[in-house]
């Protein structure tokens, strides 16, 4: 799953993202952030941030930014991308 989550669209819904060489650079929203310390590697699909040491990918990502548990967000991706349909009977 996690392979079709773009990392790079999921971030610069939260934060602004600059290029900078292979990475993206933006402020990190898990901490006071005076400068862009958060890292993302659009070739790898993964982040770090050097000033709290936040990292991983996209699941990582939405699990430190709504503050919950890896289940959690895999139920509600896979809500979205899997909505119930209705039965015809």
């Amino acid at each position: 799953m996690t392979d079709k989550l773009n990392l790079v669209e999921i971030v610069s819904k939260h934060v602004l993202l600059q290029q900078s060489r292979k990475a993206l650079k933006g402020r990190c929203p898990f901490h006071k952030d005076e400068t862009t310390s958060l890292m993302v590697i659009p070739a790898s699909n993964v982040f770090k941030c050097f000033g709290c040491g936040v990292e991983g990918g996209p699941i990582e990502f939405l699990m430190h930014l709504e503050g919950k548990s890896r289940n959690e967000i895999v139920g509600k991706l896979a809500q979205k991308s899997f909505p119930k349909e209705k039965m015809a009977y």
